[in-house]
C-alpha cells in the first residue's frame, strides 16, 4: 500500500486532479452509496434548487471529492516544496499572522472541505500544532499515517481523555490547536447546520471556555486552474458565550460561512445527519423501509 501511495504522489497535480474528476464521474452514473448520500444530503440543506441543478451539484461535489482522494497522497508523502507550491494565495494573512504570534493560545477550526490534508502542508510556515488523531482500523495503514502525520512536526493526539487533555493544554501553553468540527460525534447536542438539527460536538466551545483561545475557521479552497486559496475566516462573537449551545451554534454558522465560498466542494458523501433528533425520518436507508428516530 505504501508503495502504490508512493506512486501515487508522484503524479503532477493536474493528472491527479483528472483521475480525481473521472472517478467521480464514475460514481456519479452509478449511481454509488457515495452518490446517493451526497444527492439526499444536498436535497435536505438545499430544498430551494431545481433537479437539474441538484443533479449537476452531486455530479460536480463527487468530482471535487474525487480529486481530493487522489491528491491526497501528494500531500501525505510527496515533496513538501512542491505541494506547498499548489497554495495560490492566502486570503485575510494578516489575521493568521497576528494570530500566530501574539503568545495566546489558537483554535483552528477547520471543516472538511476543499482538500482539507493540505493544511498540514500549509501550516508549517508558521508553526506547529496539536490535533486530535484516530488511527485507521486498517492494521496496513497505520504505519504509513504515522509516518505522514509526524513529518511535519505536529503532535496528533490520540481520541480519549489522555488527548483531549493536552489540547487544553496546548492552548494554555499559547500553541495553536486543530479541530475539524464537522464530524458526528459519539455524545454532542443538537445544532442548526445548513437549516438542519445536527449532532454536534462541543469541544470546541469547551476549548474556548476553559482557555480563552482565539478562534479562526481556515480552509482550503480548489481554484478552477487547479492550485489552492487559502481563506482564514474569524468567527461570530457569540463563539465566546458562556452557554455551550449558544458557542457551538457559532462554530457552525463559522463553518457555514466557510462552505459558502465553494459548496460542492465539501463532504457531501460524508453522513452528517445519521443521528437526528427523536421523532425524525431516518436518513441513508436505500432498499430499506421507512423509520424514525
Amino acid at each position: 500500500m505504501r508503495f502504490v501511495l508512493t506512486l501515487l504522489a508522484c503524479l503532477p497535480r493536474s493528472v491527479a486532479q483528472f483521475l480525481g474528476g473521472f472517478t467521480g464521474r464514475v460514481n456519479y452514473a452509478l449511481n454509488t452509496l457515495a452518490a446517493r448520500v451526497t444527492r439526499t444530503n444536498l436535497e435536505l440543506c438545499m430544498p430551494e434548487i431545481h433537479e437539474k441543478t441538484l443533479d449537476q451539484m452531486t455530479k460536480r461535489s463527487l468530482m471535487e471529492t474525487g480529486k481530493t482522494m487522489f491528491e491526497t497522497p501528494s500531500v501525505w508523502l510527496g515533496n513538501l516544496n512542491r505541494v506547498d507550491g499548489w497554495i495560490a494565495e492566502v486570503h485575510n494573512e494578516e489575521i493568521l499572522k497576528q494570530k500566530t504570534t501574539d503568545g495566546n493560545g489558537l483554535l483552528i477550526v477547520l471543516p472538511h472541505l476543499g482538500n482539507w490534508e493540505l493544511f498540514n502542508v500549509f501550516y508549517r510556515r508558521y508553526g506547529e500544532f496539536t490535533a486530535l488523531y484516530h488511527p485507521p482500523r486498517q492494521t496496513y495503514l497505520r504505519d504509513i499515517m504515522t509516518i505522514v502525520r509526524s513529518r511535519h512536526g505536529n503532535h496528533m493526539v490520540p481520541t480519549q481523555r489522555s488527548g483531549l487533555m493536552a489540547l487544553f493544554r496546548a492552548l494554555n501553553q499559547g500553541e495553536t490547536v486543530v479541530v475539524l468540527p464537522d464530524q458526528v460525534p459519539a455524545q454532542g447536542i443538537f445544532v442548526d447546520f445548513l437549516g438542519q438539527q445536527a449532532l454536534t460536538d462541543t469541544l470546541c466551545a469547551r476549548l474556548v471556555q476553559k482557555t480563552g483561545a482565539k478562534v479562526l475557521g481556515i480552509a482550503m479552497i480548489r481554484r478552477p486552474d487547479g492550485r489552492f486559496d487559502v481563506h482564514v475566516q474569524g468567527p461570530d462573537e457569540r463563539v465566546r458565550d458562556e452557554n455551550i449551545e449558544t458557542s457551538t451554534l457559532a462554530i457552525s454558522r463559522l463553518v457555514e460561512t466557510l462552505l459558502e465560498l465553494a459548496p460542492e466542494q465539501y463532504q457531501w458523501e460524508y453522513k452528517r445527519f445519521k443521528a437526528r433528533p427523536v421523532g425524525s425520518p431516518k436518513l441513508y436507508r436505500y432498499n430499506k423501509a421507512p423509520a424514525i428516530h
